[in-house]
């Protein structure tokens, strides 16, 4: 692949995983509804990209990656709506 191709990707599935958070939300304590709806979307957005580079995906090791992707931003999507249910 070329140099630009690669980038992408790198860049990607480091967008994938770092949300520029210092820590866990949970190990910072009590969260407001406001902080776990922007936390719940961001997760949202997170599972989205990683579902748009799954379908992108054509070589079999990224392909593999990217459904480990999925599956990661998935539960953590998942992880963070029940914690705002649980506020209801």
């Amino acid at each position: 692949m070329s140099k630009a191709i690669n980038g992408f990707w790198r860049n990607l599935t480091y967008g994938l995983f770092d949300d520029g958070e210092k820590e866990l939300p949970s190990q910072a304590g009590q969260e407001s509804r406001e902080e776990l709806t922007e936390i719940v979307c961001r997760a949202r957005e997170e599972w989205l990209n990683a579902q748009s580079y799954f379908n992108s995906a054509t070589e079999p090791e990224l392909v593999d990656h990217a459904i480990l992707s999925v599956q990661a931003a998935e539960r953590k999507y998942m992880y963070w709506l029940q914690q705002i249910k649980k506020l209801d």
